[in-house]
């Protein structure tokens, strides 16, 4: 009897940890819930890209959506200084209000803490992916000009 009980508890210790691994992989998504307390801070991260959905959960055109910004989060995930978050908006509506969002979802792109650009583009993974890579590519030549300016312009005297 010890025998079969034995290989009970191995059988559902391996249950377990095939469940807890299924979770993992499945949360591996790298979409970061934004809040009213993290918002302002996240997104004026130095030299970060913050690609983020607005939402709230009783609108048909985000449900409809899917997984759509999970799998987006899960091809971002290993991207150098770009994140992808996410406001729920009935939840954290004086973020909504301070950056303007007036219908949902709405995907909207943040440098260095100020808006750079809204997409309004088609609803797919590889769309909003190439629209991000493109904005931070932006970002980093708006940067990189930035910083040869002030190498070259002229002393105040």
């Amino acid at each position: 009897m010890d025998l079969a009980l034995g290989r009970r508890a191995r059988l559902l210790a391996a249950l377990v940890l095939v469940v807890l691994a299924a979770l993992a992989a499945r949360s591996g998504a790298e979409v970061i819930t934004l809040t009213e307390e993290t918002f302002t801070d996240k997104t004026k991260e130095k030299d970060t890209i913050w690609f983020v959905q607005f939402c709230v959960p009783w609108c048909k055109h985000c449900k409809n959506l899917g997984t759509l910004w999970e799998d987006l989060g899960k091809v971002m995930e290993g991207a150098d200084e770009i994140e992808i978050g996410q406001v729920d908006c009935g939840v954290s509506k004086p973020v909504c209000s301070k950056v303007d969002i007036h219908s949902y979802p709405t995907f909207k792109v943040f440098y260095e803490g100020e808006e750079v650009a809204k997409y309004k583009g088609p609803r797919n993974v590889e769309s909003l992916k190439n629209f991000v890579l493109d904005e931070a590519e932006k970002a980093g030549e708006a940067k990189l000009q930035d910083s040869k300016g002030a190498k070259t312009s002229p002393a105040i005297v």
